[in-house]
């Protein structure tokens, strides 16, 4: 007899027993939407460190080449490439780790990484130890970012909440170039700025124990991958680099991350070098990464409005328009708010990106897509500024915005080949 029929036929009897399900029913819900919450929250802090991270590097190389030495724009672009080959280490070991040690694991050690090499640089160590650290730390970036985007793609309305944490991730980096600027001003030595960036990692490990704790039980609570062995692991990888659709969206969200990269790390030496903006021009990457946060939340309703496909296409023709903008006009302000204005649409790109890929893959696939794409997002976010340095070392700084806005124009046309997410969970 089911415990419904018994009391029905003894509500009496039975009212005790409902009464004390209830509140244990009423208890653990309690308990679940804390846990959401918590988990949550570590998740918009460790997009805020890893956005105090990436914002902080562009109005820093000045200040690092003559702090060490005059050091060329080539050398100093070796950052990127050490960041780049973090992200690869750990994007490769992303599915293993995550179905062997959870999601929980996984978040945590990532971001005690990235601490480590925060307060490493904060030493002042030799040029050469900087490139090793910022290797260490692209590893544990690559943990997190990849770690808290299956997460938040995987809960109710999945978008708006990674809009919003994303929008976070660019409040980390709208903040951070003021802050470097300020300290430098106040002739801070630049490494010793990595202080602030091991604060926010020792916050982030605290916010992100709160939520999911460090035990391995997160991981079947999250579903972190439907844990996947031997054969299987395998047919999951093969899944998800065949698919075409993945393909071009991981293109896409390359050629994206270069830009964005390629702006917000090199746009500070442009105007110090090309506008004679001076210590101010710090000021401008900030402005980038404030437009990028307050887009991922403003332009919510207008991408809803046009659809996903065409927003995006909007928003790329008007990036090239603003980045045409800086190259041709010599104003230090109307580059400065084309600048801002470029940042402002590129905003919704990544995240809708994100829901794109998860939508176009099985849910147990989730974890080797979201790293997959976390790997390439680093190669263009490492390769492109690299290339702006080298180049800027031959030919000027002044190369940087017809690089910027070729690599626009080519990301226009890959966004038209790419299936726009509603047309393939159709299919699907």
């Amino acid at each position: 007899m089911s415990v419904d029929q018994g009391d029905s036929s003894q509500p009496l009897l039975g009212s005790d027993r409902d009464d004390s399900s209830s509140e244990l029913a009423a208890a653990k819900a309690t308990s679940n939407r804390f846990r959401v919450l918590a988990r949550l929250t570590g998740c918009g802090v460790a997009a805020f460190s890893l956005g105090w991270h990436d914002g902080c590097i562009g109005p820093l190389i000045p200040y690092l080449q003559a702090y060490y030495g005059g050091i060329n724009d080539r050398t100093v672009s070796l950052i990127f490439i050490g960041s780049f080959i973090g992200y690869i280490a750990a994007s490769l070991l992303n599915v293993t780790l995550s179905t062997r040690i959870g999601l929980g694991r996984l978040i945590v050690l990532g971001a005690a990484t990235q601490g480590i090499a925060s307060a490493i640089i904060a030493s002042q160590p030799p040029f050469a130890i900087i490139i090793v650290c910022y290797i260490m730390a692209g590893f544990g970036l690559a943990f997190q970012d990849a770690q808290f985007n299956v997460y938040v793609a995987r809960l109710p309305n999945a978008s708006t909440k990674l809009g919003f944490v994303h929008a976070i991730y660019g409040f980390g980096a709208m903040a951070s170039p003021i802050a470097v600027t300020l300290l430098m001003q106040a002739k801070i030595p630049p490494p010793l700025f990595y202080f602030t960036n091991f604060t926010w990692c020792v916050a982030s490990v605290t916010v992100l124990l709160t939520g999911f704790g460090f035990s391995g039980s997160s991981s079947s609570e999250l579903e972190a991958g439907s844990t996947v062995e031997g054969e299987e692991r395998a047919a999951v990888l093969r899944t998800v680099v065949s698919s075409p659709v993945i393909w071009r969206a991981l293109l896409f969200v390359c050629l994206y991350t270069g830009v964005e990269s390629g702006e917000a790390g090199w746009v500070v030496s442009f105007l110090m070098r090309e506008r004679n903006g001076g210590a101010i021009s710090g000021y401008a990457s900030s402005a980038f990464y404030g437009g990028l946060t307050s887009s991922r939340v403003i332009l919510l309703p207008l991408t809803a409005l046009l659809t996903e496909k065409r927003a995006i296409s909007l928003y790329a023709i008007i990036a090239l328009a603003m980045q045409v903008v800086v190259w041709t006009t010599p104003s230090f302000l109307v580059d400065f708010i084309a600048i801002a204005a470029c940042g402002f649409v590129m905003g919704p790109v990544y995240p809708i990106t994100v829901s794109l890929v998860t939508k176009a893959t099985p849910r147990r696939y989730h974890p080797g897509a979201i790293s997959l794409m976390a790997c390439v997002s680093a190669a263009g976010s490492a390769v492109f500024p690299f290339v702006v340095g080298s180049l800027a070392e031959s030919h000027g700084i002044i190369v940087l915005q017809p690089l910027l806005v070729t690599i626009l124009a080519v990301m226009l046309l890959v966004w038209q080949l790419v299936a726009s997410p509603k047309a393939q969970s159709q299919r699907s």
